[in-house]
């Protein structure tokens, strides 16, 4: 159907409100974070690193930021080690039903049930490292998001390429390491990045098995905000934006948002 100039206009206005609805609390911690003052004021004073610098000095974040990295370094391999077979099983049509509606409940369960089940089963088997629970959680949860993205590669691919290996004599393991893992390889990016970003930002499921010992960088932000007010959390999250964007436009550029939400 088409529009008029008015009908065009209406439609153009609608959008951009809802952009800036949508960005405007992004917008605003960004600014905020530039802050001088420890109180955001208007008029809005110099613009200053200064809560840059209190977050990558601080000893309440600093230790958080290095437990959250080193989880995310475990949970990014061991999610794709999982979801590479189980997208390959579910791309020959062998048990898609119940796979898909088993490996994504994770994500349709609340984060926080999620998170006190997590608790319960580990405080059953007597698991009491916190490093060992947040790298098992965060695992189980981001296995979902990997998943997604490798779905969206297996949809496009070409599969003469590895039946032509088979005819010529490759092994099923040879033709798929040889053939088949390469041309998924913006899918492999794709969900390292969704481990990656969903293992560092959880904070329902981490805050159930985390320890005073053992926290991740959404808990400290958390225990930072409630007894202090300034715009150190809000460095946090403009640095953890930025590095989001980045993975967006990695993501847009390899393997296309567009055909990653049809496909997923």
């Amino acid at each position: 159907m088409r529009r008029g100039p008015l009908g065009r206009a209406l439609w153009t206005l609608y959008l951009a409100l809802v952009m800036g609805f949508l960005l405007a609390p992004v917008l605003f911690v960004v600014f905020y974070s530039f802050n001088d003052a420890t109180m955001f004021r208007l008029p809005v004073g110099a613009l200053s690193l200064r809560w840059y610098r209190a977050f990558f000095d601080s000893d309440q974040f600093q230790p958080a930021l290095r437990a959250t990295l080193v989880i995310a370094a475990i949970v990014v391999p061991a999610t794709l080690l999982v979801a590479l077979p189980t997208a390959h099983l579910m791309a020959r049509g062998k048990g898609q039903a119940w796979l898909g509606a088993a490996l994504t409940a994770p994500v349709v369960v609340p984060g926080v049930v999620t998170g006190i089940a997590f608790l319960g089963l580990f405080g059953m088997l007597g698991v009491g490292d916190a490093m060992t629970r947040l790298t098992i959680g965060l695992s189980v949860f981001c296995l979902p998001f990997s998943l997604r993205a490798l779905n969206a590669s297996y949809a496009g691919l070409d599969r003469r390429p590895e039946e032509a290996a088979r005819d010529l004599g490759a092994t099923p393991l040879r033709a798929y390491w040889g053939v088949t893992l390469p041309q998924l390889k913006a899918g492999v990016l794709a969900g390292a990045i969704f481990a990656f970003v969903e293992a560092t930002d959880n904070f329902s499921i981490a805050v159930f098995l985390a320890d005073t010992r053992t926290r991740t960088l959404p808990i400290a932000a958390y225990e930072h905000v409630r007894d202090f007010d300034d715009p150190t959390v809000a460095a946090m999250a403009t640095v953890l934006t930025l590095v989001a964007l980045v993975f967006v436009l990695v993501l847009e550029k390899v393997i296309g948002l567009e055909k990653l939400i049809r496909h997923g």
